[in-house]
């Protein structure tokens, strides 16, 4: 009896010593996740200190390292082409662990504000157009794949998420990001390959919570008041605590590239938006390693926020600045797809043609499409005062002509006064790709504005239908 009684107290040690000795996952590694194609993929996690941990894949790749003296370890294996051919991962240091379920295809990364975070359902008086139609037809893209960041700030960068990678289904798709989500599905529709979309994201917070305070103390408004001090602050109003909790976790999980959608809350302080993006993708990249990944991002659209400031057009100028200050960055302009019952709103609903313009970026700029792919309207290049108070105004990507839906709405042109007056704008023959601008009671027009209002919905698109981008040419401060 006590023979049989000390048998059992062993096996019961050796489960738990067993048990003690698995292997443990980061989140973001597990069951349904879409690995990106062609890469070095880490795999990583914690075992017990000096344990041998040994990587074998379905594929053929495997690895072999020991877990450091803290328990972490870390292994590199090279991924085939994409395929829609489920994988598996065996991970060991004597007890096995396997990953089902896996793909091979095409990763991104998606993040940002509220507008990437609302999810297909919509919101509370959010509507998403099309969500029902979007949900039912998501069960055609089982190899979709969607990981989900749980909200998560941190005083310090963390090691690991919580969340969990699930195939596209109406029920999986309903709570994911409507932007991401529809993205990825442009990019399988057009690539037929599968998709992985994580989306790290949260309301309401400013660019600042999202890279590192070490890095925004070069900014005229720096303020050591939004350093984080303490867990569990919000990062509405607070620096890194998002990028700590929500983006640095992940950076060993290779991806092909970054969306983001983000700015309405840095209005009323936006003058040195485009360096702080511009920061925060350089960060991204060294993060991931070194490499200049594309990182698209979208225009905040129009939306009412008082006449008597121009905030928002503020943050789209920034916005569109960003581009000429980082290689491999485009801009999706959305000032044409508002209803004019959401002007109020700075969740507009019409989310598919967002995505698909962030899309149409990646599929031009990293898919080989090239140019058959038009990714972005005309942008102001020059303008000419002609006799009579006229502006001949040229744009840079509008060699086709323009697409316009009634009257020319949107530019206004000012004097010396720098009070600026609704102007007329109006297309001559033979030459369809300039614009004449006037405004008879101005005088002499010395400054040129279009759509630089906070909520100037645009109508004006060049012959692929990319709205025209907003502008302005004098340099006043606000």
């Amino acid at each position: 009896m006590i023979k049989k009684y000390l048998a059992t107290l062993l096996l019961a040690a050796s489960l738990t010593i067993s048990s003690e000795a698995a292997v443990r996952l980061p989140a973001i590694l597990g069951d349904n996740m879409v690995l990106q194609q062609q890469s070095t993929a880490k795999f990583w996690g914690w075992a017990s200190p000096g344990a041998t941990v040994r990587i074998r894949t379905s594929w053929g790749e495997n690895g072999l390292t020991k877990a450091g003296a803290d328990g972490s370890w870390l292994v590199k294996v090279r991924t085939p082409e994409a395929s829609f051919e489920k994988r598996s991962v065996t991970i060991s240091d004597g007890q096995s662990l396997t990953l089902e379920n896996i793909l091979i295809g095409e990763v991104w990364l998606c993040s940002g504000q509220s507008n990437m975070e609302i999810p297909v359902q919509g919101g509370r008086d959010c509507p998403i157009e099309n969500s029902q139609r979007i949900m039912v037809e998501s069960a055609r893209y089982p190899d979709i794949r969607l990981f989900s960041v749980k909200i998560d700030g941190s005083l310090h960068p963390k090691e690991d998420v919580t969340g969990s990678w699930k195939q596209a289904s109406p029920e999986a798709v309903k709570t994911f990001s409507a932007v991401g989500y529809l993205f990825g599905r442009n990019l399988r529709q057009a690539l037929d390959v599968p998709i992985g979309i994580i989306n790290a994201s949260c309301g309401g917070t400013w660019i600042e919570a999202w890279f590192p305070a070490e890095l925004q103390k070069e900014f005229g408004d720096y303020d050591p008041a939004s350093t984080p001090v303490k867990e569990g602050q919000s990062g509405m109003d607070t620096m890194e605590i998002l990028y700590n909790g929500m983006i640095y976790p992940l950076r060993n999980y290779d991806i092909k590239g970054f969306c983001w959608y983000q700015g309405c809350t840095n209005e009323g302080r936006s003058k040195w938006y485009a360096l702080k993006q511009a920061a925060l993708i350089r960060h991204w990249r060294d993060l991931w390693g070194g490499n200049s990944k594309p990182f698209y991002y979208v225009e905040i659209a129009p939306h009412e926020n008082g006449e008597e400031n121009i905030n928002g057009a503020l943050v789209r100028e920034q916005q569109a600045k960003v581009m000429d200050l980082v290689e491999n960055t485009g801009m999706v302009c959305t000032n044409d797809l508002i209803y004019d019952y959401e002007r109020w709103n700075v969740h507009p609903s019409r989310k598919e043609p967002v995505a698909e313009r962030l899309a149409w970026w990646a599929l031009s700029k990293d898919y080989g499409y090239g140019d058959a792919v038009k990714v972005i309207g005309p942008r102001f290049k020059s303008m000419e005062l002609l006799d009579g108070g006229v502006l001949k105004v040229s744009f840079i990507g509008g060699e086709y002509g323009f697409i316009i839906d009634g009257p020319i709405e949107g530019f206004e042109v000012a004097g010396a006064d720098g009070v600026f007056k609704k102007a007329h704008a109006e297309r001559r023959r033979p030459d369809p790709t300039v614009l004449y601008i006037s405004a008879y009671d101005v005088g002499k027009p010395l400054y040129l504005r279009y759509n630089f209002k906070n909520c100037a919905p645009g109508h004006l698109w060049d012959a692929f239908g990319q709205p025209v981008i907003p502008f302005r040419t004098d340099t006043f401060d606000y």
